[in-house]
């Protein structure tokens, strides 16, 4: 029998009507209800209506995504046999967030507050800095390394924020830095791509709300993980409440290591993978790493009759 991760996007994935696919089922207004009473506004509303800009905003984004992850996850629970679970769960940067509250680290409400607060944390290091990031494309870990390596020497704030995938990653810094380091991979012949953000997440300029999260995850209770969960820092699984605490405090300002974490799973025997928040973004990374491994996307597989047949399918092989 395969094994199967299920696996949660992080901000970016978001866009004007997501989850729409998903509003007819029950579980969808009962989790937005208790999304909506926390957050004290109608996240549905924001996320089927927009504005744009104001779903992108970062606080909000991440409330999104997460929200929409977490019943897209219920939906998939669903589907299967009572007591269905699988083998390994995993995020993107805030995605780590949903996984979490899958494997039951902590509640759905206690991992919303926590997302929210962290959008708004990342808001404000975003204000208090001149930050950005551009994706290169095309080139090796080692060669994106080095071009780093160059501007940290100089006395520059620069580090490699995601490694989603060969020939994808992404770098983060002060601005200068960024700009330097994507004129010398330009120079080196490889495509970059600035990326439309307010900052540098996942680089040392995030420093200030990894201190202010740090405080606020000391007021959450957390669980050890009834499924295994691999974290992005250093793409290994935490079985421990406090291993995870302080994975997800070192996450918001190191790099997220995805190409590893989905490495991790496939070489540990995962071929099927589920994607159930919104988009297929994590769907085309992992075609990427992984050729022979097989992923669903729930939001665009809404049909819960043909989503369980498509998952009962792959795990019995």
């Amino acid at each position: 029998m395969k094994k199967t991760a299920v696996v949660f996007p992080g901000q970016g994935a978001q866009y004007v009507g997501m989850g729409e696919g998903l509003s007819g089922f029950p579980i969808f207004n009962e989790i937005m209800s208790i999304a909506n009473g926390i957050l004290g506004f109608d996240l549905h509303k924001l996320c089927k209506e927009g504005p744009i800009e104001e779903l992108t905003r970062t606080d909000n984004s991440q409330a999104a995504i997460y929200t929409l992850g977490y019943i897209g996850y219920l939906l998939v629970k669903q589907t299967m046999n009572p007591g269905w679970q699988p083998d390994y769960v995993a995020g993107l940067s805030l995605g780590e967030f949903t996984a979490l509250a899958a494997a039951g680290v902590f509640s759905f409400e206690d991992g919303l507050k926590l997302v929210r607060k962290r959008g708004i944390f990342m808001m404000e290091a975003c204000a208090s800095t001149l930050g950005a990031m551009a994706s290169i494309m095309g080139a090796e870990k080692e060669q994106v390394q080095a071009i780093v390596r160059k501007q940290i020497d100089a006395g520059k704030i620069l580090a490699m924020a995601n490694l989603n995938c060969p020939g994808q990653i992404v770098i983060s810094g002060s601005k200068d830095a960024v700009s330097l380091a994507s004129a010398d991979a330009e120079n080196q012949g490889f495509k970059v791509m600035p990326l439309n953000v307010s900052g540098a997440f996942h680089s040392p300029l995030m420093e200030s709300a990894k201190i202010k999260l740090a405080k606020e995850i000391d007021t959450i209770t957390f669980c050890s993980p009834t499924i295994a969960v691999i974290t992005n820092c250093d793409a290994k699984p935490k079985i421990s409440a406090q291993e995870i605490k302080e994975a997800i405090i070192k996450q918001i300002v190191s790099s997220v290591q995805w190409n590893d974490t989905i490495d991790f799973m496939t070489a540990n025997g995962v071929d099927f993978f589920i994607e159930p928040g919104c988009g297929k973004v994590l769907k085309g990374l992992i075609r990427r790493i992984d050729r022979k491994s097989v992923c669903v996307s729930v939001e665009s597989e809404p049909d819960l009759a043909e989503l369980e047949k498509s998952v009962s399918q792959q795990i019995s092989q």
